[in-house]
Formats: C-alpha cells, sequence, structure tokens
C-alpha cells in the first residue's frame, strides 16, 4: 500500500504507525524486518520545506539509523531494511511497501465490579473508550444495585465490528445465571437490556482483527412497581405517590381494556414531570410496543391533554430518573 494509507490501516487493527525513538526499538525492528522482501513503511516523513525528516509524533530520527547513503533526494517517506545494509531507506510516498502497526496490548478493565448495595446509576465504558478498545478481548464486568431493584442497561453509543465483536448479558452476578442475550445478534441486535434482579453481568468479546471505538453503558437501578389492570367502562390513573412526588428511578405499567368494539378515551388533567427525562409514554396496543408509541409527555406544558384509541387497549408507562422529582400527573379514562 501507498504511504497515505497505513496510518488509516493500523487504526482498523486498533494499533499506530511505527516509528523509532529508542535504540532497542532500531535494534528489534531490524531483526523483526530482517527476513521480509519488501520494506515496510515507517511513520517517518520529510519536510520538503525545511528538507529535515521527523517521525510521526514531531520529534527528529537518529541520523545514525539511517542506511548508508540514505536519505537519499528521491523519496519523501521511509522504509525499513532490515537486510544488509540495514537502516531507514528515503522511498517515494507512493511507492507500494507493507504497512507495519505498533499493536497495543489487549487489557481489560482492573475493576470489573460496578455499582453497590447503595448505587442507583452509573456508567461503564469500553477499554479506551472513545479512542479504539484493542483486539483479543474477554473482559468481564458485574453491576450490583440495592435490594429489591432491577438493573436497566442502555448501550449508547454503540460501535463495534459487526458479528465478531460484542456484548453477551447474564441475569445475575455471572455467566451460570439465564443468558439475556447479545447485542449483535444477526437478525435483530440490541441495545438495551433489563435484568429481574439486583444482579446483572456481561463479557465484551472481541476477535483479532478490526476494532472501532467501542460503546458507552449507562445503568439505572429501578424499583419493581406491580402493573395497574383497569377494565370495565371507566377509571382514573395517576403518578406514583400522586399529589406527593415520586420516586426516582420508577417505572410503572398501566394497562387499560375496554370491552370489544369500544374504544378508550383517555384525558390527563394534570401533569407535572422534570422535561425530557421523566416519561410518561402512551401506546395503543395492549402491552409495550415501539411502533405503537402514541404520545411521549413530559415537562409542565401537556395538561389538559386527551386522545381516543383506535381499539379496546391502551397500555401507559410512566418512567423517571435519578436527578429531580415532581407531583406527577392524575387522569381518566371512559369507553366510546
Amino acid at each position: 500500500m501507498a504511504y497515505s494509507e497505513t496510518a488509516s490501516y493500523c487504526q482498523s487493527l486498533g494499533g499506530s504507525q511505527v516509528f523509532v525513538s529508542l535504540s532497542k526499538e532500531f535494534t528489534f525492528l531490524n531483526y523483526f524486518t530482517a527476513g521480509l522482501f519488501a520494506q515496510p513503511w515507517l511513520a517517518i516523513t520529510r519536510n520538503v520545506t525545511t528538507n529535515k525528516w521527523y517521525n510521526s509524533d514531531g520529534t527528529t530520527p537518529f541520523s545514525t539509523w539511517w542506511s548508508p547513503g540514505e536519505p537519499g533526494p528521491n523519496g519523501d517517506c521511509a522504509t525499513l531494511r532490515g537486510s544488509d545494509p540495514s537502516g531507514m531507506k528515503a522511498t517515494p510516498c507512493y511507492s507500494i511497501q507493507p504497512a507495519m502497526c505498533r499493536q497495543m496490548p489487549a487489557l481489560c478493565p482492573t475493576t470489573t465490579n460496578y455499582g453497590s448495595l447503595y448505587t442507583r446509576s452509573g456508567t461503564i465504558q469500553s477499554p479506551g473508550y472513545p479512542a479504539q478498545y484493542y483486539n483479543n478481548l474477554d473482559c468481564w464486568y458485574t453491576i450490583t444495585a440495592p435490594n429489591n431493584t432491577y438493573i436497566t442497561l442502555q448501550f449508547s453509543p454503540y460501535l463495534v465490528e459487526q458479528t465478531f465483536d460484542y456484548v453477551m448479558v447474564y441475569d445475575g452476578p455471572n455467566s451460570t445465571y439465564p443468558y439475556l442475550g447479545k447485542t449483535d445478534e444477526y437478525l435483530n441486535p440490541r441495545y438495551d437490556f433489563e435484568s429481574s434482579s439486583n444482579y446483572v453481568s456481561f463479557k465484551f468479546h472481541t476477535d483479532r482483527t478490526i476494532t472501532k471505538n467501542g460503546w458507552l453503558l449507562t445503568w439505572n437501578a429501578k424499583v419493581y412497581s406491580a402493573p395497574i389492570n383497569q377494565t370495565g367502562i371507566n377509571g382514573t390513573f395517576t403518578s406514583p405517590n400522586y399529589p406527593n412526588n415520586y420516586d426516582p428511578y420508577t417505572e410503572q405499567l398501566y394497562y387499560i381494556t375496554a370491552p370489544d368494539g369500544f374504544h378508550v378515551n383517555v384525558t390527563i388533567d394534570d401533569f407535572l414531570t422534570e422535561a425530557r427525562f421523566d416519561v410518561l409514554e402512551i401506546y395503543n396496543t395492549s402491552t409495550v410496543i415501539a411502533n405503537n408509541l402514541v404520545a411521549n409527555l413530559s415537562g409542565n406544558a401537556t395538561a389538559p391533554w386527551w386522545w381516543v384509541s383506535p381499539d379496546k387497549f391502551v397500555t401507559m408507562r410512566f418512567k423517571s430518573d435519578g436527578s429531580v422529582q415532581k407531583r406527577g400527573f392524575e387522569g381518566s379514562w371512559y369507553i366510546l
């Protein structure tokens, strides 16, 4: 490849171009390249204005590392010749030579346990994030949350090599617990997971080739609330604790089912939540289905609000985060 292609190629492998900064590196690279037919590129170029040579970090290579008679006038990029006479050689940058890349070690975080019995939220990131992670990783992570809570995971952003690099999630403190799924399922990629208890664990696996920027995980511990089911011809609903403030990390489901052949008229008379972060979702189906989301209500400019379902089902889900809590909402419904 031409010299201009080597930086992106090395980066795609999770590494960087090689230049020589120490005598022991020069000795090793001479030995390493001695058996190569072609001379690999070094991250060393000539400044055509000053006619001086520089490593890619701006330092100057030692003059004794050039082969006899080098650097010659016919090239502005450098290659390394390991065979006699060994040393660096000025080479035209358009020449087709192999790349030589410096690979970072495959390191996992020294900390594998996150959260505690008193911690309700946090973030975790892939090794090196937002820089590229390393090859050949199998990094384990375990999250602990307070008793009587469950844990939600959201990987965003999530930038990994498709199919070959992925996260596997388990519903407990280790892999002996039920398997919840993998981020990079072929036909159904997932970036959100939910545990059934206050423990969850996952493994980040990478193969030996391409690396990318990785992922940032946000996790929250939420208090389990039994769904509220309502049937008949009318009813009322409120946020937890209304008119007092709802709790942090709340998730409450409401299911309304009208008799066959009827619709549901939903009215919200009072509404006050933390804008954007504490949200009431309304769906026109019997369960939470993303494609059937009708409204995403938050803030203080919502009430009065009303809507008529196209069928006999209405599902609502209220979610709050851990920062600001307000009085919530009050509403009613009747059949049409």
